[in-house]
């Protein structure tokens, strides 16, 4: 993974083949295949991962179902955002790199935003598996996934992110006061 991103780093996304990823990190194609089905997939190979611990981390720290308490659904999503923050798989490094490609590519935009959504409905399944109402949990699932997008085109570095994702989720609680 980290050849790979230091070749989109020094020529671009569109600019390298697999071929040259596997060439970089000393491995067959075949090797590379096995691993990921595009070289898309290596952005975002961990994202699964990262998920898994968020679900697993609403499904331990609600304390009472939700029901249709929002805010309450928000907050838990938030807290597990930042519970699992120091797990996240994308180094400083390799995340400014990710920002910057999302910024340069149509492509992998889309298949980001394709991977947001899945995360939002992994989220939700959760949430509505904590007893929160359908509604609520598909709302609040959503509503995550826009902080994290809001502080990715606001963030100028990755090291910034984590400060505009929790303004974000600080500007939803401020509705309806």
């Amino acid at each position: 993974m980290s050849a790979a991103f230091q070749l989109f780093a020094e020529h671009g996304f569109d600019n390298v083949t697999v071929a040259a990823i596997a060439e970089r990190a000393e491995v067959g194609r075949t090797t590379f295949f096995r691993y990921f089905g595009d070289k898309q997939q290596v952005l975002f190979a961990d994202d699964g991962a990262e998920v898994d611990r968020m679900c697993a981390y609403v499904l331990d720290k609600a304390d009472r179902p939700l029901g249709g308490d929002l805010g309450a659904a928000l907050t838990l999503l938030r807290e597990a955002a930042v519970a699992t923050r120091p797990y996240a798989a994308l180094s400083p490094a390799h995340s400014a790199v990710l920002v910057r490609l999302l910024r340069e590519s149509v492509d992998l935009r889309s298949r980001y935003l394709l991977t947001r959504q899945q995360r939002a409905f992994r989220l939700a399944g959760a949430l509505t598996e904590a007893g929160a109402d359908e509604n609520t949990a598909v709302l609040a699932g959503h509503a995550a996934m826009a902080c994290e997008l809001t502080a990715m085109r606001l963030a100028e570095g990755p090291e910034l992110f984590p400060t505009h994702v929790d303004e974000a989720y600080g500007m939803l609680h401020t509705l309806g006061n």
